[in-house]
């Protein structure tokens, strides 16, 4: 594994024969106490409350229409919006999102992500207008919609990262708190508000289509466009936190940057051992509005399309409600401990299909306990292994951007891979990838955190001989001095 520097000012020295940063990591501690000084706990704390709060109306309208896209597009143009919103997400934050972050600043990055997924719930509202018009008119404000949201979602999941790691290092040096605690308490109060605020607005979907069945899907969409927009607004009273990006234009600082993501799941094997865990949720992510939804409750004779937003909020109740937890058994237990336990819930989500008919999933018994399993799985990835990530690389804006845009990418793909897949694979197919996934992530998941481990003991290491070589510079220059 390729070891990465703290800081990136320039070599002072070798011992042993490896470089290290004396004075480039005294220089940098010195930083980050000037930068935390000019915040308050307190504003610090708002900031990052207003960025959740506004991130998830955002993106909360976007996952809402995406429950509905194969019940009102049909199975086929739902599929294929949805999967080309996923690849176009995956090839962004692969890609593209760390040189666009860097450069204009994770605050913009942001507003540019909120602008693209506003117009992707537009396209939904104009889509359900041309069913009824043109067919051909349907299909193209639907792709050219899931190309741009696609691109935005890119952006958007990179940006808050960035964002997410810069709170979380500048309130433990105000506070003079360990960051990985700090980073624990953040991913669970984000996803608390990012996943509650999904369930309302999915609750608040289905209410509409229990009162209004006939004009339901134009108002909801409809609702979930205003609400996207006022998160565009709100996003720009963020305070960027001096993370401005460098706005530097030139080829060779842009190609540095392309392709970063990649290159950091290359060279260290903490991030590409987390790269199944990552992909096991996204094919379960997909499964569950393709098939859960749009095959098994659409098709039920005792719940119907009618309350998939219920189901889908009781999903991401349940995700919010295990943040809380979540977040306190992770200091108590480590992350691994809960980190793992998520990916059970994905694997026990697609061994039922082993278990139960579709039949009987399509009933209140069966379907609860399911989409229960499923919430908890994915409130574990929205919180504690997003937090694990930033703990890997909290230390480093660039390689957190980096990071959090391969953990996007490979998300984004699995979810894309699933939507345009599934249609050729049986239910059991489906539901057994997602097992061997899970499976497999968990393990994989094992060995990045040991690894982590063995890093953080050669930083330490690292740090501890810097310490033995000034102290023996200091000797050496005070016994000059009694020389002469």
């Amino acid at each position: 594994m390729e070891h990465y520097p703290l800081f990136s000012q320039k070599h002072y020295g070798s011992v042993d024969g490896k470089s290290y940063h004396d004075i480039g990591e005294s220089a940098g501690l010195l930083r980050d106490a000037e930068e935390a000084s000019r915040y308050s706990s307190e504003t610090l704390y708002r900031n990052f409350v207003l960025m959740s709060i506004a991130f998830s109306l955002n993106h909360g309208a976007v996952t809402s229409c995406l429950a509905y896209a194969s019940t009102e597009l049909g199975n086929v143009l739902g599929s294929y919006s949805s999967g080309i919103l996923f690849v176009c997400f995956a090839i962004t934050s692969f890609f593209f999102a760390k040189p666009v972050v860097s450069m204009i600043g994770p605050k913009n990055g942001l507003i540019v992500g909120v602008v693209g997924y506003c117009i992707y719930v537009v396209g939904f509202v104009l889509s359900i207008m041309f069913i009824y018009l043109s067919n051909d008119l349907e299909w193209i404000t639907t792709i050219i919609s899931a190309l741009i949201g696609g691109f935005a979602g890119g952006l958007l999941w990179t940006s808050q990262g960035r964002l997410f790691s810069r709170h979380s290092k500048l309130y433990s040096d105000v506070n003079r708190l360990p960051v990985t605690n700090v980073t624990s308490n953040f991913a669970g109060l984000f996803a608390l508000l990012f996943l509650g605020t999904e369930m309302a607005l999915k609750l608040i979907a289905t209410l509409i289509f229990l009162a209004l069945p006939t004009g339901a899907p134009f108002i909801v969409f409809l609702l979930y466009t205003a609400l996207a927009v006022v998160s565009c607004f709100s996003i720009t009273m963020l305070d960027d936190l001096d993370d401005k990006g460098t706005w530097d234009i030139s080829y060779s600082v842009i190609s540095s940057h392309v392709g970063s993501a990649a290159k950091l799941v290359y060279k260290d094997k903490r991030m590409a051992l987390i790269v199944p865990f990552q992909l096991a949720f996204g094919f379960t992510s997909s499964f569950v509005p393709y098939y859960v939804f749009g095959t098994v409750i659409a098709d039920s004779p005792n719940l119907g399309e009618t309350y998939i937003g219920l189901l889908s909020a009781i999903i991401v109740l349940i995700g919010a409600i295990t943040s809380i937890p979540a977040s306190f058994l992770s200091n108590v237990y480590g992350k691994l401990v809960v980190v793992i336990t998520g990916g059970f819930c994905f694997a026990a989500a697609g061994f039922a299909f082993f278990l139960i008919s579709d039949e009987s999933l399509g009933t209140w018994v069966y379907i609860l306990p399911l989409v229960v399993v499923y919430g908890v799985g994915r409130g574990i990835w929205e919180s504690t292994n997003k937090a694990a990530i930033a703990d890997f690389f909290v230390e480093s804006p660039d390689l957190v951007t980096s990071a959090y845009a391969s953990t996007a990418f490979f998300a984004g793909y699995g979810s894309a891979m699933g939507f345009f897949t599934f249609a050729s694979l049986d239910r059991l197919q489906m539901a057994g990838t997602i097992i061997f996934l899970s499976i497999i992530g968990n393990v994989c998941y094992y060995f990045s955190f040991t690894a982590n481990l063995a890093e953080q003991r050669r930083v330490q290491d690292d740090k501890q001989k810097v310490v033995a070589r000034r102290a023996a510079y200091a000797e050496r220059l005070q016994s000059l001095s009694t020389e002469f």
